[in-house]
């Protein structure tokens, strides 16, 4: 006789739930802990190739040999090309820093750090873009195509137009007009609420130019009633 499905009952909807989504956090934290050594793994191979390099000037051919015996050693395990290998020096030589290492660059995959170090020089820029991977999960393409369309460059220039592009902050004093025109005009020792609101900026009978500055007119016309 065939056994019958069980069936949750619905109050337990929401224990179900939490029992996935904590598994799936799980998850998530075990692939981040694997990645996390993989990738210091990686950065000690390198630092050690090139502590090797500098005692016993090692030429280029002992990287290929290197990753022969690491093959034969461990032919199950990726990783170990004599490609990667020279990437790993490039890595460690990079950033010499371990506590850098540790922190954002292990938060990332290797190949996302192989895109910041093929595609960028600076150390800061490589690491501006480890920080914003890890803040909105960029994949290693959108990351790439993020350098090659220069994202940091773009935000800088949009932080330093930021002043120019913000609306004109209104007066606490005055609801009628800008704190900018109503400071020049208390500047004259008047009371900005007197002004009268303009039409509109640019329009000559609202006496404010195009730049929202008051005509001396303006001054003059609204002061005397």
């Amino acid at each position: 006789m065939p056994a019958l499905p069980v069936h949750v009952p619905k109050d337990d909807d929401a224990f179900l739930r939490g029992l996935k989504l904590r598994i799936k956090d799980a998850q998530l934290r075990a692939s981040l802990s694997v990645n996390r050594e993989l990738i210091f793994l990686y950065w000690q191979i390198g630092r050690d190739i090139l502590a090797r390099q500098d005692e016993a000037d090692w030429g280029a051919k002992v990287i290929d040999r290197l990753a022969t015996d690491l093959h034969t050693a461990f032919p199950d395990v990726q990783g170990f090309s004599p490609r990667n290998l020279k990437y790993m020096r490039a890595f460690a030589h990079a950033w010499p820093d371990e506590a850098i290492v540790q922190a954002p660059l292990a938060q990332i995959t290797w190949y996302h750090n192989l895109a910041l170090l093929e595609k960028l020089k600076s150390r800061d820029h490589r690491l501006w873009y480890a920080r914003q991977t890890i803040q909105f999960g960029w994949s290693r393409n959108i990351l790439a195509h993020q350098i090659e369309t220069d994202l940091h460059g773009r935000q800088g220039k949009a932080l330093t137009n930021f002043d120019k592009t913000l609306p004109a902050a209104p007066c606490p004093h005055c609801p009628n007009h800008s704190e900018r025109i109503c400071r020049r005009f208390r500047s004259l020792k008047r009371n900005c609420g007197s002004l009268k609101p303009g039409r509109r900026p640019g329009n000559e009978s609202s006496g404010v130019d195009r730049d929202g500055r008051l005509s001396r007119s303006h001054f003059f016309l609204e002061t005397s009633t």
